[in-house]
């Protein structure tokens, strides 16, 4: 290597480090106060916490007969996912529905013909009742002048005897059919057959898997003409909803945080995927344990590769607040020196600079919004 290409290279690297002690020191050697936005980011890690996948388990034993879905399928709410041999169940609850038609139809006959057939059997026997006593009383009265026999006034109250007794005959049976008899009895009938209808089409249902709302199919675990018993897990759906992850931040940034604040999201399983979220919830009670409050993001891409139960880190951009992060006097941090006497900075004082306490607020760790000093006050870099 000769002496000019080292003289070449030793320029190079001086031009690099002045650009980068400049870079690293604002107006040269000292910082101006001025008042200017400070973006505030918040990290922390998250956890996908919904929507769970939803393990669909056999309620009854079967054979598999159908299933006209497959993995990976987003299906709507209602639509079936997996059908079980369910002949038998529906015959008995072709019975059971026969059972209950016939007991209805026998109720409604009874109520619009035969209760009122002996309503008007009642209202004939008290007719005659009527007329038997009328008569009775007409030969009394002749009887007791001496216009007719004896016999004939017997004959006239064993008539009158006859139609009291039937018509107390008769309007025991309308007050029995009404009350307790059989109207009241088909009543019953109706009642358990109608229970037997409802168990009848629960074991139907039993047979079939139905998406409990609008969801993916995850996962199969049986094939069609497999014997799958009780309980065991068939299908697994995921309800179609946007991914929610649940995180936890130093209480301190609460003040920073508030509903719809933008958000992105790296996941640990894939480092080089930035996904965009946005705050959904600030629960603002503090863990006390921890020192911590709990934030709800929702994920506002559709990104594949989620799952549930996935981990990663997330960076919130603080909201902006006048006073605290916005038209702030604002100090990088590294222009701090700490004495036993507090905090202080160096305030050039023309070719000199004078030790000042400093009185601020930290915005986040590398800023600080100054209270103490005029906008324009210009600072030295520590040493």
């Amino acid at each position: 290597m000769n002496k000019k290409t080292v003289v070449l290279i030793a320029g190079i690297v001086a031009v690099a480090f002045l650009a980068a002690f400049l870079l690293i020191t604002p107006a040269g050697k000292y910082y101006t106060l001025k008042r200017m936005d400070i973006d505030y980011r918040i990290l922390a890690s998250c956890t996908v916490s919904f929507p769970e996948p939803y393990e669909m388990a056999a309620r009854a034993e079967g054979d598999v007969i159908a299933i006209p879905v497959a993995e990976g399928q987003q299906v709507k709410q209602g639509a079936l996912l997996i059908q079980v041999d369910d002949f038998r169940e529906r015959q008995n609850l072709a019975i059971a529905v026969s059972n209950y038609e016939n007991a209805k139809l026998k109720l409604v006959n009874a109520r619009e013909e035969v209760y009122p057939r002996l309503k008007e059997q009642l209202n004939d026997a008290a007719a005659v009742q009527a007329d038997a006593k009328s008569h009775a009383d007409r030969i009394g009265a002749l009887f007791a002048a001496g216009a007719v026999s004896k016999v004939e006034w017997e004959k006239a109250q064993t008539a009158l005897d006859a139609a009291r007794a039937r018509f107390n005959q008769v309007k025991l049976q309308v007050d029995s059919y009404s009350r307790s008899g059989a109207a009241a009895e088909l009543i019953n009938q109706l009642n358990v057959l109608d229970a037997q209808v409802g168990l009848a089409k629960r074991a139907v249902a039993d047979k079939r898997f139905i998406a409990p709302y609008d969801c993916t199919v995850v996962k199969l675990d049986v094939r069609r003409g497999e014997t799958v018993a009780a309980g065991k897990k068939a299908v697994t759906v995921l309800e179609t909803k946007p991914w929610v992850l649940e995180a936890n931040v130093d209480q301190k940034e609460l003040g920073f945080l508030e509903t719809g604040l933008p958000c992105s999201v790296v996941f640990d399983a894939y480092p080089g995927e930035r996904v965009k979220a946005g705050i959904s919830l600030v629960c603002s009670v503090i863990d006390f344990a921890k020192g911590t409050c709990s934030l709800k993001l929702q994920v506002e891409e559709n990104r594949p590769f989620i799952r549930h139960g996935m981990t990663g880190s997330v960076e919130i951009a603080g909201k902006k607040t006048e006073g605290v992060n916005a038209n702030v006097l604002a100090l990088p941090t590294a222009y701090i020196r700490h004495g036993e006497g507090g905090d202080f900075v160096l305030v050039k004082k023309g070719g000199s600079s004078e030790k000042t306490a400093l009185e601020f607020a930290a915005i986040g760790e590398k800023w600080v919004s100054v209270r103490n000093l005029p906008e324009g006050t210009r600072i030295v870099l520590p040493e």
